[in-house]
């Protein structure tokens, strides 16, 4: 007797999307339909989190089950001239599903970097070469078939598929160059590197894209894959990461005036409409209850670079009730939408109050496809599939969760509903940027730490570090645990 076929598995990862931008999570000036019915027709996760509230850490913490804080990268971004930042040793949920019989996708934000150090200077640009093969990159760490983007917001603004730029003209090639400006000099990162530069592109007018056309061409690429796979021997797993709701705030024509709450609302508009065309496909081609969908944000949304205690666009708080913004390791900066749609396994319009972090992901999916999973994978991922297939009563699974922020490289860790904030401040925006003076203002009389009860505030507005010193020695005694063992499972 036959085994029965794996599911298809479809990960969309929204980016920069609040924890409250949903009108399943309680929004009432946005509507998402769509995202609405995978949690209508799923499971809805209340605590969920990425480890990291920016981009890059959070990607890298999805894909290998491992906190990016470890990495040379540490809490910060890394660009189009950074080399991979994947080792070539470290398993991903490609390389997992791979090795399990599926084939494997990715379109969308990389974020992750290409090729490898070669030159002394970390500011070299020569690392990656964009007019000839691209690699390593996502091809060499477990993805059949790539197309995406480098990362958003900073060029070059090109299409790469697999290990090439999409329409590159040889006679018309791609420079990147630095902007010198003093101002961007820094060393927040704190890595060998003196400076977090903007990059520049001449050349190459053919590759460009435009960004009121990016997420509406991704979600395109994504149908495409889809169709291709779609009753193929292999069962399929395709990394969808869209580009909104991330700056630039450019929509489609199409979805343009289409929210009350302004170009925000419209950005989150088209998100959904992303979503569903993913269902559309899938349902067209007859596979749609057959595939577990997951949704989710990389870290919660921001008023661009503005400190600010709630994240308000015209009346719409974006990340809901939490403190804080994406960069801080207040809630609101990693606190995150998580949904997944299974019919028949995972039982429909149900929550769940499992804390949940996107490391969780390598230890999950080893499970659901019956692949070991050897103790350099994921070190930090748990097995959520008992509560993702919504078996009650459960226990936490999670015994804490690390949290991160990116400039001031801040860390919180959550243990049950405490959580330790260590140093002042969310650490992030208003924290100081590039050698300049921080907004946010702190007192040598203040705690030098923050600890919140997340059960009875949630909005973490009563520092309660002084009132429970043990439950602060605790809570440090197991984040040092963490950093010192290189794992956490």
């Amino acid at each position: 007797m036959d085994s029965p076929r794996k599911p298809n598995i479809v990960f969309i990862l929204a980016d920069d999307l609040g924890y409250g931008d949903l009108s399943c999570q309680g929004a009432d000036l946005v509507g998402t339909p769509n995202i609405d019915r995978l949690a209508r027709e799923g499971i809805r996760f209340t605590d969920a989190h990425s480890p990291s509230s920016v981009c890059t850490p959070s990607r890298y913490n999805l894909l290998t089950g491992r906190y990016c804080w470890r990495t040379w990268a540490r809490t910060g971004c890394i660009w189009i001239h950074d080399p991979l930042l994947i080792e070539d040793d470290q398993p991903t949920i490609a390389s997992m599903l791979r090795s399990s019989g599926y084939t494997t996708g990715l379109v969308g934000k990389w974020h992750l970097g290409f090729g490898r150090p070669g030159a002394a200077n970390w500011d070299d640009l020569s690392g990656v070469n964009l007019n000839g093969r691209i690699d390593p990159g996502p091809c060499e760490v477990g993805f059949d078939y790539f197309y995406g983007v480098p990362a958003v917001g900073q060029e070059p603004n090109v299409y790469i598929e697999n290990h090439r730029v999409v329409g590159l003209d040889e006679d018309d090639p791609i420079e990147l160059a630095l902007d010198t400006d003093p101002a961007y000099w820094t060393d927040y990162y704190r890595r060998p590197r003196k400076r977090n530069p903007r990059i520049g592109m001449n050349g190459g007018a053919a590759t460009r894209f435009e960004f009121n056309d990016l997420g509406v061409h991704l979600a395109g690429q994504a149908q495409r894959y889809i169709r291709e796979q779609a009753g193929g021997e292999k069962p399929f797993f395709l990394y969808f990461a869209q580009r909104n709701v991330h700056t630039p705030l450019v929509p489609h024509p199409r979805f343009e005036n289409t929210s009350e709450i302004g170009v925000y609302g419209d950005f989150i508009n088209e998100l959904d409409w992303s979503v569903g065309e993913i269902l559309k496909t899938l349902e067209e081609e007859g596979i749609l209850d057959e595939t577990l969908i997951f949704f989710a944000s990389d870290n919660g949304a921001t008023e661009r670079h503005t400190p600010v205690t709630h994240v308000n666009y015209n009346g719409h708080r974006a990340n809901g009730p939490l403190r804080g913004q994406k960069s801080e390791v207040f809630e609101g900066g990693h606190r995150i939408p998580f949904i997944a749609r299974w019919p028949g396994h995972i039982p429909a319009g149900t929550t769940s109050d499992q804390v949940l972090a996107l490391t969780d992901m390598m230890a999950t999916l080893a499970h659901l496809v019956g692949a070991p999973l050897p103790d350099s994978a994921g070190p930090d991922s748990f097995d959520m599939l008992p509560a993702l297939l919504g078996r009650n009563g459960l226990a936490q699974i999670r015994p804490n969760c690390v949290h991160d922020s990116m400039r001031c490289c801040m860390f919180a860790i959550r243990s049950g509903e405490w959580k330790l904030i260590l140093g002042q401040g969310g650490g992030g925006i208003g924290a100081g940027w590039n050698n300049k003076p921080g907004i946010e203002r702190f007192s040598t009389s203040d705690p030098v730490f923050q600890l919140y009860n997340l059960e009875d505030d949630l909005a973490e507005e009563h520092n309660r570090y002084g009132d429970y010193p043990e439950i602060a020695r605790r809570l440090v005694s197991e984040m040092e645990a963490i950093r010192r063992e290189g794992r956490s499972r």
